[in-house]
C-alpha cells in the first residue's frame, strides 16, 4: 500500500517559492488503479517523483508498505525503487548507445539479478506482443521515432515486473491504435496484481482507473470517480 499524506512540495524560484503541490493525501491499495488527471503544471509529474522518492518533500509523508519513503537515505530510496517501481516517465531515460532489448535487460537486472532468465525471455515477448513491437529490438533508441521510442520506453520499465508501475503520460507519443494497445496492457498488468499510478491527458486511458483525481494547482479538485 502507498499512502501520500499531507504533501507540499516547493520548487526555488528568485527569491521566492513555486508552490508544486500543496496538501495533496491519498491511498494507493494493492492492485489499485488510480489516475491523476488536470492541467500541465499542476504538479503531478512531481507527486509521481515524490512517491518514487526522487525528490524530498517539504512537508507531509510518504508511505510504501513499510518503508517512510522521505525518512530514507538516497541508497536506500534507490533500492526501494529498483524493487517497487516499474516507472515510465515522461521524457525517454532509455540508454541511447544500447539497443532497445539491451535497455531492457538492464531494467530487467536492476530488480532480478542474473536470476530467472527464461522468466525474462517470457516477459519480454510478453510485453513486445502486447506492444507490436518485436522489430524494435536491436534498434537503438536514437533511431526510432517518437512513438516507437515511447514503445520501447514502456516496454523497458515494465520488464522489471516490479508491484507497482508508476506512469507519466505514456500514451503522449503514440497513435490511437498504440495507445489502444497500451491501454489494454495496463489493464492486464492491473488484473494481473500489479498496483497503477496513471498520470495522463487521455481520458478515455484514465477512466479505466478505478479512481480519479483531478489535479489542479497542486491540490486533489475533485474525484472524478
Amino acid at each position: 500500500m502507498i499512502r501520500v499524506s499531507d504533501l507540499h512540495i516547493e520548487y526555488p524560484w528568485q527569491a521566492t517559492a513555486i508552490k508544486a503541490v500543496n496538501g495533496v493525501s491519498f491511498d494507493v491499495n494493492d492492485n489499485d488503479y488510480i489516475a491523476l488527471v488536470g492541467p500541465a503544471g499542476s504538479g503531478k509529474s512531481t507527486i509521481m517523483a515524490a512517491i518514487a522518492g526522487l525528490i524530498f518533500p517539504r512537508k507531509g509523508d510518504i508511505n510504501v508498505d513499510k518503508f517512510h519513503v522521505n525518512k530514507m537515505s538516497r541508497a536506500k530510496r534507490a533500492k526501494l525503487r529498483a524493487n517497487y517501481f516499474s516507472i515510465v516517465f515522461q521524457f525517454s531515460d532509455m540508454i541511447s548507445r544500447f539497443t532497445v532489448e539491451e535497455n531492457m535487460i538492464v531494467s530487467w537486472h536492476s530488480r532480478n539479478g542474473d536470476l530467472h532468465k527464461q522468466k525474462f525471455k517470457e516477459r519480454k515477448k510478453y510485453l513486445c506482443d502486447a506492444l507490436e513491437m518485436t522489430d524494435l529490438l536491436k534498434a537503438r533508441p536514437t533511431r526510432l521515432s517518437g512513438g516507437q521510442l515511447q514503445k520501447a520506453a514502456i516496454a523497458t520499465a515494465l520488464i522489471k515486473d516490479a508491484p507497482v508501475i508508476l506512469a507519466d503520460e505514456p500514451s503522449g507519443d503514440l497513435d490511437p491504435y498504440s495507445s489502444e494497445l497500451l491501454q489494454k496492457l495496463i489493464k492486464n498488468e492491473n488484473e494481473a496484481g500489479k498496483s497503477v499510478i496513471l498520470i495522463t491527458h487521455n481520458m478515455e486511458l484514465a477512466f479505466d482507473a478505478k479512481t480519479v483525481f483531478e489535479i489542479v494547482d497542486g491540490k486533489v479538485l475533485r474525484v472524478m470517480k
